[in-house]
């Protein structure tokens, strides 16, 4: 999988670029604020996944009513033309081979790319919701036609929500009322079900190419993670990570069900659903010396926090090439500089075994050591190859 060539029109702050990309490692360098990330950024659009980074609106350039992206993309032999408009307060709109597409999930079909920053730190210190959305689109990327399982979750949950609050506003519950949110309940039970099935699954699978990376970067030590929920025991969420074979996705829906009998009064207080996969979460452990298991958010150092969210990045890239049976492009930004140097020796030989990858570093002494098949430079919104 590679982007061969990009071409960016009012994105971020380029009003218009051109480069032509190679397979193995592409290097950005520059001061900081000149645009680098900006091109990795623009590499992740092209999966439909948007900005790993900024909402869709924020890509475009000041002054600017619309951010143009076109790209080549090699994926199995083959080479598709990509182009993408972005317009404040209307998404985004693709094009594949001049052809429009449904939906723009469907570019993962094409293209997929893993993103990994500085601020990839909060996917192991940060909210809940960056780690629900790491894993669903991890979810897409292996089976881009699952994108519709979150979608559905969110379509049932705005109808279930306007039904809640209707009962907040009418007070004691009228039978009018209730026999139609009982309708959505038995859709939220059947669509969170399908989600939180499919999040198992690519979570079980990502499991044990997180926890080699995490010994091969931290030099040992061991890694592991575990899907919370309010309506999942933690017993029914360990076996079903163990054996996700064998998850019944008749089992979990009885399972929201039955959290749902429990919370309903709540629910109709605050008008808002209050049980689903909507609100559960994925946490990392990691082995402390006495060989015991700690939450990482609260109990590791940021160094190994760091250390911990690159190894979920990198099990990632691993598991996406295991599954694609082709490396996805992978988006490292300005890494180098967050690790120490034992890590950086081992990132530098990784990446050279990884496919396609873009790099950017703010470092313009280190490129030489990095041996990168090609070198950019980037100032002020221009690219400008220097090897």
């Amino acid at each position: 999988m590679q982007v061969q060539h990009l071409e960016v029109e009012d994105f971020r702050n380029y009003s218009s670029q051109k480069l032509d990309l190679v397979h193995g490692l592409n290097l950005m360098v520059g001061r900081n604020a000149q645009g680098k990330t900006n091109l990795l950024e623009a590499v992740h659009c092209l999966s439909g996944l948007g900005s790993p980074r900024a909402p869709d609106a924020a890509l475009i350039r000041q002054g600017s009513e619309r951010a143009l992206l076109h790209a080549d993309v090699l994926r199995s032999g083959r080479t598709a033309h990509i182009d993408i408009e972005l317009r404040a307060g209307r998404g985004m709109k693709a094009l594949v081979n001049t052809n429009p597409i449904a939906r723009n999930k469907i570019l993962s079909d094409i293209i997929v790319s893993v993103f990994f920053g500085p601020d990839e730190l909060s996917l192991v210190k940060g909210s809940p919701d960056g780690r629900r959305r790491f894993l669903d689109e991890l979810v897409v990327k292996m089976r881009p036609a699952q994108d519709a399982l979150r979608r559905e979750l969110e379509r049932v949950l705005r109808q279930r929500n306007a039904q809640l609050k209707a009962l907040r506003k009418a007070g004691p519950a009228p039978l009018s009322l209730l026999d139609p949110l009982s309708v959505w309940d038995e859709q939220l039970c059947r669509a969170g079900a399908a989600l939180a099935a499919a999040r198992l699954k690519a979570l079980a699978a990502l499991i044990p190419f997180s926890r080699d990376r995490y010994v091969e970067i931290a030099g040992g030590g061991e890694l592991a993670l575990a899907y919370v929920s309010s309506w999942l025991s933690e017993d029914a969420a360990r076996n079903a990570l163990a054996d996700p074979g064998g998850i019944e996705e008749s089992e979990l829906a009885k399972g929201i069900a039955g959290r749902i009998d429990e919370l309903r009064p709540r629910e109709i207080e605050r008008g808002q659903s209050l049980v689903g996969p909507q609100r559960d979460d994925v946490v990392v452990h990691l082995e402390d010396a006495s060989g015991a298991f700690l939450d990482a958010r609260t109990y590791a150092s940021q160094g190994d926090q760091r250390t911990a969210a690159l190894a979920l990045k990198l099990g990632e890239h691993d598991l996406l090439t295991d599954a694609l049976q082709e490396p996805p492009v992978l988006l490292l930004d300005d890494v180098f500089s967050e690790l120490d140097p034992s890590r950086r020796g081992w990132l530098r030989e990784a990446v050279r075994s990884a496919g396609q990858t873009l790099l950017s570093s703010a470092s313009t002494d280190q490129w030489e050591s990095l041996e990168a098949e090609r070198v950019f430079e980037v100032s002020g919104g221009t690219v400008e190859r220097i090897a």
